[in-house]
């Protein structure tokens, strides 16, 4: 009897440890970030009072291009099942963007009373053998004065300081509020 312990111990300790070191199947095939003033890319903001209602401003964003390629044997994601990814900056980026915009554009409460916001288009399921596409945008201005958008696009020093920078970050995915993965984008 005790022979079969020492070797049924083994194997549920091996058991143990592969299950626990369980690698994500998600690989980040490709990254990219931009300054961006391109309604086709991030629409545009409806002026609805004053001498130029009905006209649009187009906000100047910081915006990233993620593909996520799923290299497992199973779905990741779908109905009822929240897959998300989200930017997690480095101190550097955060105070690179506090300098650039007047505050933290990662932070979402931040964005209250500034007229601009943030947004995401992201696939919210990635197939075996298949990439997913994810877009993330942070306003950071407009070229007009105007009262409902009170904040102006910084200048194209900071714009540019904010470029260089912007990969100097984490991409988080989560499934159902929980992290599944995250990558360094400053690697890639």
């Amino acid at each position: 009897m005790k022979r079969y312990i020492m070797p049924l111990g083994l194997i549920l300790l091996f058991t143990l440890l592969t299950a626990c070191s369980s690698k994500s199947s998600l690989e980040l095939v490709n990254s990219k970030a931009d300054i961006v003033n391109d309604k086709n890319k991030v629409g545009a903001i409806g002026i609805t009072e004053g001498d130029k209602k009905g006209q649009e401003l187009v906000p100047t964003v910081l915006y990233y291009e993620f593909e996520i390629k799923n290299n497992g044997h199973k779905k990741i994601g779908g109905i009822g099942k929240g897959l998300q990814v989200k930017i997690e900056p480095s101190d550097k980026l955060v105070a690179i963007s506090k300098e650039t915009a007047g505050f933290n554009i990662f932070k979402p409460s931040s964005y209250d009373g500034t007229g601009v916001g943030y947004g995401t288009s992201f696939d919210g399921e990635i197939y075996p053998n298949k990439n997913g596409k994810y877009i993330l945008t942070f306003d950071l201005g407009v070229s007009e004065e105007n009262p409902q958008v009170p904040l102006i696009v910084p200048s194209k020093e900071k714009l540019n300081k904010l470029k260089d920078n912007a990969l100097d970050a984490s991409l988080i995915v989560t499934l159902d509020g929980i992290e599944i993965t995250r990558f360094n984008l400053k690697k890639k």
